[in-house]
């Protein structure tokens, strides 16, 4: 196969005139070359970033650019699991701005250099329950936007304006009042999450703050570093562990020493004329801050960076633009969208610095290092979606995860920050590499690739080595048997994909035999993915809603939710069930069976239930598109209607479960436009039912592929009768990818 790929990246320096990274070629200048069409902000106005900020979504509403290495983002004290974000709309109160967050994760971790503005003695301020400045808010006084922020804090009588560059955070403070204006920068922050192990701090001068955080937590170890810059002189005052710490310029922490170090800025009165930070990050080092911070933020002029960020989300989500009337739909879709392009994020410095999984600093010049790949999740609809959207960024992503490799001798399974956090079970980068090569979307060496995917096979942790030695995972050898059995079968398909396209016909022949295994767990007295001991015996006590978080046979789910779990072989289901009758049966009784669950620990996570159907959980968001593997794909259509109008809405608490970085939300997208990944690395898209009029993508090949209803869809006519792709009606089940980088148009008929 011959691959073909032009590497290039959304740097924000390149609209501020700023330099650019040394490894990032002259197509990232000229894919944020954006003429009038592009620059169009009129989408940026359906996004709303409060959506999943409720709930379970566990996403943030503050300022970051696509795929940035910045999120800077209100925090609120926490309150439990719904707060890992570092925010929740159900507060009320106020911490300050930390530079780092995740979107819709299950765990917590970031929230790194808090930034609090205030008025009154610091001491006297943190004597309260939680030893921190609090304040109060109003959502009534809070707004968001694509690229942008802002809050009034009453109680200190000051609105907060924050904006981002791909590695910069830049904040406008507006205090009014005669009282001296104060800034507290806090890097022991987030100690329920990320536990702060060692800090430093250095005034280089009255505008100038420089330091680093070294932190624990979700991540094993996360070096941050930062410069601030300030457009008003300071004078300051540090602290240790909340006592006053004097006479030296710099001040240290560490778990010796206590590792809580905190300052105190005091601007004096400002007399109404606003206060602006920028704060550069970096992974590697303070330097690396600096040349980062100087490359995108040559100035303190906020409009300007607040302009840059929503001209490079304008060219991010007018990729896709939508025809339609229904101002709440396009709501939900571009919001979606937005929430799908923040990660993986950039992990690299301009120059190509960054910190490796080996815990050393590497220069990536030919690559753009990425992180925050939470695979079991995106493997699934997120990484597809990208492949359409920025395949210029693929490569970088697949190059990063090889990376990874180099460093470890394995693919990560969730990437934190150069931390494998092996949070989820299965090897999910596989397929999102093989998808890649079969895509044309990286030049990475095969040989190297195949090694990569191969070594994570072959491993010797989480049943891997029972899976080789059983052919399937015993249960009573390892926890969530079943899921890993059949995850590994799906990992295992994509690998003897690419070794059959490379002529390595041994490895074919093994691999294609281990994408079977799922086969040797279907218990066909129940119809469902049962547990068997080492001596093949079938579990006993089998309970199939029976759930407790982690614990059992399956992961975050029980067995009706995974017995679906076989994507690269769905004929293959349909025959152990006995054909396309009793599988549909089956599909129609997981749908419309009760919702209740037994077990002592119900899982969190599996929410969004439609019967057992659990779309708030990833496991089973392929499973309405499974109905047209057995010709009864109106069936499906009702099932994807009914989850797109019920678990997706314009509202704070409009998602059914956590956003996962992305994945719920890719959902969305694809099953709005009208097709989805069924399975990942085939490069397939299954019909479903579309949501729009028109959807036109603008690819970056310079051609348009648009998706259009026509007919009289209604209440009584809502399924779709015949599709055309290019003006010929196709018998077919699914979209090639190749056919959609060809341009045309894909119209529903009903």
């Amino acid at each position: 196969m011959i691959k073909t790929v032009v590497k290039g990246c959304l740097v924000l320096s390149l609209v501020l005139g700023g330099a650019s990274c040394a490894n990032e070629s002259t197509k990232a200048t000229e894919s944020v070359a954006m003429d009038d069409k592009q620059a169009s902000l009129d989408n940026l106005a359906y996004v709303n970033p409060f959506i999943g900020t409720g709930g379970h979504g566990h996403t943030f509403p503050g300022a970051v650019v696509p795929f940035g290495m910045v999120q800077l983002s209100p925090d609120n004290p926490s309150k439990g699991w719904d707060w890992t974000s570092g925010y929740h709309y159900s507060d009320n109160q106020l911490l300050g701005f930390s530079h780092t967050h995740l979107s819709g994760t299950g765990v917590g971790d970031m929230l790194d250099i808090l930034v609090m503005p205030f008025r009154g003695d610091y001491q006297k301020r943190r004597d309260n329950e939680l030893k921190r400045v609090v304040s109060t808010y109003s959502h009534d006084q809070e707004s968001a936007s694509p690229g942008y922020y802002s809050v009034v804090l009453p109680e200190e009588n000051v609105s907060v304006e924050l904006t981002a560059t791909e590695r910069t955070g830049v904040h406008k403070y507006q205090f009014s009042g005669n009282e001296s204006a104060k800034v507290l920068i806090d890097l022991g922050y987030a100690q329920n999450y990320d536990k702060a192990v060692a800090t430093f701090m250095r005034v280089v001068d009255n505008q100038t703050l420089v330091g680093y955080r070294v932190s624990t937590g979700w991540s094993d170890y996360q070096p941050t570093y930062f410069v601030a810059k300030f457009n008003r002189p300071f004078t300051h005052q540090y602290y240790l562990e909340g006592e006053p710490f004097f006479g030296s310029a710099a001040i240290k922490g560490d778990t010796i020493n206590r590792p809580k170090t905190e300052v105190v800025l005091d601007f004096g009165d400002l007399s109404n004329e606003p206060l602006i930070t920028k704060v550069g990050l970096s992974y590697t080092s303070i330097k690396g801050a600096e040349k980062n911070l100087a490359a995108e933020v040559q100035d303190f002029d906020f409009d300007r960076v607040k302009q840059a960020a929503e001209k490079l989300w304008a060219t991010q989500l007018n990729k896709f633009k939508v025809t339609d009337p229904n101002v709440e739909t396009k709501t939900k879709f571009y919001t979606a969208l937005y929430h799908s392009f923040l990660a993986p994020q950039t992990f690299n410095d301009v120059d190509g610095q960054y910190f490796g999984a080996d815990g050393a600093t590497h220069n990536s010049q030919d690559f753009k290092r990425y992180t925050l790949f939470s695979l079991w999740d995106t493997f699934r609809a997120l990484h597809p979606l990208l492949t359409i959207s920025d395949g210029r960024r693929i490569d970088d992503m697949v190059e990063s995860l090889l990376a990874f490799y180099d460093e470890t001798g394995l693919l990560p399974t969730w990437d934190l920050m150069s931390n494998d956090t092996d949070v989820m079970i299965g090897y999910h980068a596989v397929p999102v590499i093989v998808d890649a090569y079969f895509k044309g979307l990286t030049d990475a060496d095969p040989e190297r690739i195949f090694a990569a995917v191969k070594a994570s096979a072959m491993q010797n942790q989480f049943g891997v080595d029972y899976f080789r030695e059983y052919g399937y995972i015993p249960s009573e050898l390892e926890v969530e048997a079943v899921s890993k059995t059949l995850e590994y079968a799906f990992d295992d398909a994509a690998i003897a994909a690419l070794a059959k396209d490379l002529g390595k016909d041994e490895e074919f022949e093994y691999f294609s035999k281990r994408a079977q295994a799922y086969k040797k767990l279907f218990d066909k007295n129940h119809g469902l993915m049962r547990g068997k001991d080492k001596n093949g015996n079938w579990v006993k006590d089998f309970r199939p809603t029976f759930v407790d978080h982690r614990n059992t046979d399956y992961t975050e789910a029980n067995a009706w939710q995974y017995t679906w779990f076989v994507p690269h072989d769905v004929q293959g289901l349909i025959e152990l069930f006995g054909g396309e009758k009793p599988f549909v049966e089956k599909l129609d009784t997981l749908f419309s069976m009760s919702s209740e669950m037994e077990g002592s620990v119900v899982s969190p996570d599996i929410s969004g239930l439609i019967g057992q159907y659990a779309h708030g959980n990833e496991p089973v968001h392929h499973v309405p598109y499974m109905y047209s593997y057995a010709n009864q794909k109106h069936k499906g259509e009702q099932r994807i209607i009914e989850i797109r109008d019920t678990m997706y809405r314009n509202h704070v608490d409009g998602l059914a479960g956590n956003d996962d970085l992305g994945q719920m939300s890719a959902w969305y997208v694809f099953s709005a436009i009208g097709f989805y990944p069924m399975n990942p690395f085939s490069g397939e898209y299954v019909f479903g039912t579309p949501e729009f009029q028109q959807v036109d993508i603008q690819l970056e090949n310079g051609k348009t592929f648009s998706v259009k209803q026509q007919g009289n869809r209604s209440v009584d006519n809502p399924y779709v009768k015949q599709i055309k792709l290019n003006g010929k009606v196709t018998s077919l089940r699914s979209l090639s990818h190749k056919d959609l980088l060809a341009g045309g148009e894909l119209i529903f008929e009903f």
